[in-house]
């Protein structure tokens, strides 16, 4: 049994909602390789970053509000 063949054996066992979960999954995966993302994209892309470390600096306090009257 081919690939395609056992998608559409179970495919036909999914209910409504979940048929739509997988299809829009399907219809993912296949956009992405369509736009050229590889196996390992954001690992190679995360792990790229060479520059200063990403620091978020202090927001000090919270800004004082008036009771509302």
């Amino acid at each position: 049994m081919t690939v395609i063949e056992r998608l559409k054996q179970e495919a036909e066992q999914l209910s409504e909602p979940l048929a739509q979960e997988v299809l829009d999954f399907l219809l993912f995966v296949r956009s992405r390789h369509a736009t050229g993302w590889s196996m390992g994209f954001f690992e190679r892309t995360a792990g790229a970053w060479q520059g200063e470390p990403l620091e978020r600096a202090p927001q000090g306090e919270a800004e004082q509000r008036l009771e509302l009257e």
